[in-house]
C-alpha cells in the first residue's frame, strides 16, 4: 500500500510540473525574469518568446513593459490574460508563425491562439522596434478587442 501511495505521489507531481509548465516549445520556462530580444534582424522563435513571456510566464510588471510599446500603462492586459490563464496551458496556447514582413522598424507576423472554450484565433500581430522589439500597441488592442476582454484599451 505504501508503494502505490508512494507511486501516486510521484504521478501526480510529474504530470503537475509537465502541465503547469508546458507552452508552444516549452520556451516560457526558460526565458530570464528580465527578457527582452534586441537582435536587429529577430527570428519567428524570438517574436514567439515576446508572446510567451507576455502571457505565460509570472515575470514582473516592470519586464513586461519592457516588451510592450505602451510600456507600464498598458501591462495591465498581458497581467490580465496572464492572470486568467486564457492562452497558457493548461486552458489554452499561443504563438506565431511567419512570414516576418518587415519594414523599417516595425514586423508583421501571425498569430495563433487557442483557449478553451473560446474559438481558436489567427491573427496578424504587430512587433516594433524601440530599442528592443514590443508587442505593438495596435495588436494588443485588436486581441483585446477579438477576445472580448473588459478592458479599455486606446490605440
Amino acid at each position: 500500500m505504501r508503494f502505490l501511495h508512494t507511486t501516486l505521489i510521484t504521478g501526480v507531481a510529474a504530470l503537475t510540473a509537465l502541465v503547469g509548465g508546458a507552452t508552444i516549445g516549452g520556451t516560457a520556462a526558460a526565458l530570464p525574469a528580465n527578457f527582452t530580444v534586441s537582435a536587429t534582424n529577430p527570428s519567428v522563435a524570438d517574436f514567439n518568446s515576446i508572446v510567451q513571456f507576455l502571457v505565460a510566464t509570472p515575470a514582473s510588471d516592470t519586464a513586461k513593459a519592457a516588451n510592450i510599446e505602451g510600456g507600464e500603462s498598458a501591462v495591465v492586459v498581458p497581467r490580465t490574460v496572464y492572470n486568467l490563464g486564457l492562452f497558457r496551458a493548461p486552458k489554452g496556447s499561443a504563438g506565431v508563425s511567419g512570414p516576418i514582413v518587415r519594414t523599417d522598424s516595425r514586423a508583421t507576423l501571425k498569430m495563433h491562439a487557442r483557449s478553451a472554450g473560446r474559438p481558436d484565433i489567427s491573427m496578424p500581430i504587430d512587433f516594433v522596434y524601440q530599442g528592443n522589439w514590443k508587442l505593438a500597441s495596435s495588436s494588443m488592442c485588436q486581441g483585446v478587442k477579438t477576445v472580448g476582454l473588459p478592458i479599455y484599451c486606446n490605440a
